[in-house]
């Protein structure tokens, strides 16, 4: 394999100043689709809504930590019989949920036994891209992060626009399609029972995907570190899109959408000369910390050269650790048999790179059986993943063709898997890997039914 992500410039969504401004009677109500998310202040990006200590005893409080990838910083959100309707139970650690503790400014936020009470239902108000909780007990007040250091308590105060009063995590019910994680099974691996707790699911009506669940890397950032060709933009109206993006929403322009047929769609279009595509990120959003992290995925035809499909990881470290020290996992990446003897539609390869192994890593390539091909139907690509391990599969997470654990290193490697990692999903054009884009016209797209995250229970 060679470099595919250099650390460059990371482009973010950010709030703009006359939102901050704005009165809270301009905020709009929203619905949070139920499911299980981490819930991140817009103050500290790194920390997460946090049972204090993993404790369930009555009273306990909530603060904001970094994120560790454990239960008590998944948040269980259900609208189901809550009064009044609308409004929310958050719910961790089983049946223990987020209370106000009182109705002042300054209150405590703690964690009591789930109880239906007024102060354990929560307003959820959509912000631009980010959330806004109010405590049915008085809805002038915000949920809040009382600081930027990890440990720091969380509380309600009067509302006043700051970010530590903006959450992102939980992702929308309608517009989008993302999804949660309602209806989605249990996996069992070698007698380990694995839950969902993440799920981007891409129902919905056609439309633009969320910018609440996905950030997005935009432009073309000299290549990418490998030639690529390129254009990235997010949906229109993302701050910073590039010149060449649409900046109106069709199915029929955008490089990025939800085709309304429960699928994400990353479509590379020729405009004008320039190509366009999309490369979707859960930094700063989502970290994952072993479980199981999976994606269905319906693979454009790579044949001939020039795309360059991918849903990978990186460290969440990454701006403080470069890469490749923070370390990358490449679970899906796809290319042409016309360069470096690409898999294209007949299989996939599978790539860890480390501080040592660089920009060819350590890496298998799984072959499809007669018959089946990357490009035909949807396929299952991810990793069974825990401390010291790593087991790449294709449709089956019992039966890795990939696994791999620091003693696979060269010696006087880091093994850097034993952390948070951000997912990635891309089509390339061009580069190191992706070849030349002289014969490349009207590509398929990139379909993904569902992006999962397990974990042990």
């Amino acid at each position: 394999m060679k470099n595919r992500f250099p650390q460059g410039a990371r482009m973010h969504f950010a709030l703009c100043l006359l939102l901050l401004l704005a009165p809270i009677a301009m905020l709009h109500a929203q619905a949070i689709a139920n499911g299980t998310y981490t819930v991140t202040p817009q103050n500290a990006t790194g920390l997460r809504l946090d049972d204090e200590g993993a404790r369930t005893t009555t009273g306990n409080g909530i603060d904001v930590y970094t994120a560790n990838g454990t239960g008590a910083q998944n948040w269980a959100f259900s609208d189901t019989g809550v009064v009044p309707a609308g409004y929310y139970n958050l719910a961790t650690e089983g049946a223990y949920c987020l209370s106000a503790s009182g109705t002042t400014s300054g209150s405590a936020v703690v964690l009591d036994p789930c109880a239906g009470t007024s102060a354990q239902a929560w307003e959820a108000v959509a912000s631009g891209s980010f959330w806004v909780f109010h405590p049915a007990d008085n809805t002038a007040l915000c949920l809040t992060a009382s600081g930027t250091t990890s440990g720091k308590a969380v509380d309600v105060d009067t509302c006043s626009g700051a970010t530590s009063q903006e959450w992102s995590g939980p992702t929308g019910s309608s517009g989008g399609g993302s999804g949660s994680c309602s209806g989605v099974a249990n996996i069992s691996v070698g007698g380990v029972t694995y839950a969902p707790q993440w799920c981007q699911e891409f129902n919905g009506a056609a439309g633009p995907p969320s910018t609440t669940a996905w950030n997005y890397d935009l432009g073309n950032n000299g290549g990418w570190g490998n030639n690529e060709v390129e254009v990235y933009c997010g949906p229109p109206g993302y701050s910073g899109n590039p010149s060449e993006c649409p900046t109106t929403f069709s199915t029929s322009t955008a490089p990025v959408y939800v085709d309304g047929s429960g699928h994400l769609v990353i479509q590379p279009r020729d405009v004008s000369g320039t190509w366009i595509s999309a490369r979707m990120t859960t930094e700063g959003i989502q970290n994952f910390e072993y479980g199981i992290l999976e994606a269905s995925i319906e693979l454009p035809n790579t044949t001939n050269q020039g795309l360059w499909p991918a849903f990978w990881t990186l460290g969440s470290d990454i701006n403080s650790v470069p890469w490749p020290t923070c370390g990358e996992a490449d679970i899906m990446e796809n290319w042409s048999p016309q360069v470096d003897g690409g898999a294209g539609t007949t299989g996939n390869n599978s790539t860890i790179h480390t501080a040592k192994t660089g920009g060819a890593g350590i890496g298998e390539r799984y072959t499809f059986p007669s018959g089946e091909a990357t490009d035909t139907a949807f396929h299952t690509y991810g990793i069974v993943w825990k401390s010291n391990e790593m087991q790449f599969f294709v449709d089956n997470a019992s039966s890795p063709f990939f696994t791999v654990t620091p003693s696979s290193l060269p010696s006087g490697d880091t093994w850097p898997f034993n952390a948070d990692l951000f997912a990635l999903l891309n089509v390339a054009i061009g580069g190191t890997l992706g070849g030349s884009t002289s014969g490349l016209s009207n590509p398929q797209p990139m379909k993904v039914d569902y992006v999962r995250w397990y974990t042990a229970q």
